[in-house]
This record gives C-alpha cells, structure tokens and sequence, in this order.
C-alpha cells in the first residue's frame, strides 16, 4: 500500500511537471487513458479469441456511465494539478471516504449510524479549514478537487454494486475507453504535440499510473481493507516531499490542520467498521 501512495504522488508530480510545458488537464487525462489501454492490450487480445462474452456485460450501460463519472473525476483533478500544489490537492481529495459514506447511505441503503455521521461532519469541518471559503487566498481550483473527489466516491460506489457481476479487467476497459474518447474531444481543439522530452514524463504517467493499481491489488490481496486504508493518509507527507524536491511547494499550516481533522475523522469510521466486521 506505501508503494501504491508514493507511485500515486509520483503519478501526480509528472502530471505537474507537463502542466508547465503548456499540456492542459484533458489531454494529460488522455495520455494517462491511453496509457491504461496499452497496457490491457495483451489481456485483452487473449480475452477477444477465448471469452469475447465477458466483454459486453449485461449492465455495460452502468459501467459506461461509470466510465463517465471517472473521466469527471480524473479530469478534475488532472486540471487542479495544473494550478495547486501536489500537497494542496492531495490534502483535498482527502473528502473521498466521507463522500462515500455519505454515497453508502443514500444511494446503496447502507446502514449509517450516529458516530460515523459525527464523523463525517468533523471531516467537513476539516475541509473547510483548508479550503477557507471567503478568505483572500482561496483558489478556484480546489472546488475542482472537490468535484474529483465526489466523483471518486461514485466511481467506487458503483464498482461494490458491480464488482459481483463484472470482471474488474472489464470494467478498467470500459473506464479507460470511455476516458480516452471523452477527453481526446475536449483536449483535440487544443492540442499540443509532445516532444521527445516530454515522452518520458508520459510514459512515467501510464508506469506509475499502472503500477499503482497493481500494488493496490497485491495489498489487498494479503490484507483487510480496512487496514490498507489509513496507510493512504501518507500521500500528504510524500505528496508534499515531492512538491518540495520538485517545484519547491510549500504547503501552509492550515492545509496540515485541516487533513489531520479529515484523517481523524476517516479513523473513526475505519475503526467503526473493523469493530462491525468482528
């Protein structure tokens, strides 16, 4: 799981980087899509000749629409990238697991009892004391962030009510297909023609982008979920490392009051749930 974190970070710090050679966020959501393409290329050619069936699930609608979602997400984020600082995001996107509980709750019928709402509330409380609302220094892009992290939420949300049903090879293809193709028409007006300097920060989008998910597979495989999941709360301080090292950021004190709120406030409800599943 930490090295899912750090290639995650690292995956954020080369989407920067080309920010600054002039690529905005859509295409930077196309190159790492593509990249997610290529990858399953093999699995895929092998998937075509011995089960094509599995290919077109009967809820492919939902997963398209799943694909969409994403595609709303990673944008959002990706553009974010190109005017905050990696930890400032990071910071922000810590609201995904209370955009989940709240999804939990209205859309799945999970049961939600009085702590975890506590919970989710001080979370909040948390974000707010990092984005400031009203205050001289509040970006615009955060709200970005915000969107990304609720689309993030959705996005696993209707993976638990598929997950039963479609393969996760399938629903990766439909997500990075459905990203591709939507992000290749917002960005194509606007396109920029990479150069060889730029290739390598591209391909070390799609490497780590990748590698993040395989990391991600292999912790869950050998561990709870509910065990992984704080070990996430380290992308600040390796997201910040990489900002410092990188671009020279500096995030303020706020930014750090707030995410330690946030992180208390997921601890609760990850500590809840463990004492549930006992």
């Amino acid at each position: 799981m930490l090295a899912q974190t750090t290639c995650m970070c690292a995956m954020m710090a080369c989407v920067r980087q080309l920010s600054f050679a002039g690529f905005e966020g859509p295409q930077l959501v196309f190159f790492r899509a593509a990249a997610g393409l290529f990858v399953l290329l093999p699995w895929l050619c092998i998937t075509v000749s011995r089960a094509p069936k599995i290919l077109v699930p009967s809820e492919w609608r939902f997963i398209l629409l799943r694909g969409f979602v994403a595609l709303c997400g990673v944008t959002g984020w990706f553009i974010a990238l190109t005017g905050l600082s990696i930890s400032d995001v990071v910071a922000v996107q810590f609201t995904h697991p209370l955009f989940v509980v709240i999804g939990a709750a209205l859309l799945l019928r999970e049961p939600v009892g009085t702590p975890r709402w506590c919970a989710v509330l001080v979370g909040f409380i948390g974000a707010l004391i990092i984005i400031r609302p009203g205050d001289s220094t509040f970006n615009p892009l955060i709200l970005a962030v915000l969107i990304s992290a609720l689309s993030n939420a959705t996005v696993q949300l209707l993976t638990k009510k598929f997950a039963t049903r479609v393969s996760g090879s399938v629903m990766i293809l439909y997500m990075n297909g459905v990203m591709a193709f939507g992000a290749l028409m917002v960005c194509w007006p606007d396109w920029v023609w990479p150069n060889l300097s730029h290739l390598t920060w591209i391909l070390a989008i799609g490497a780590t982008g990748t590698l993040a998910h395989v990391f991600l597979a292999r912790g869950m495989r050998v561990a709870d979920a509910s065990m992984l999941g704080p070990v996430d709360f380290l992308r600040l301080p390796i997201a910040s490392i990489f900002g410092w090292l990188l671009f020279n950021e500096y995030s303020d004190f706020w930014t750090w009051v707030g995410a330690s709120i946030i992180f208390v406030a997921v601890l609760i409800i990850t500590q809840r749930e463990v004492r549930n599943g006992m």
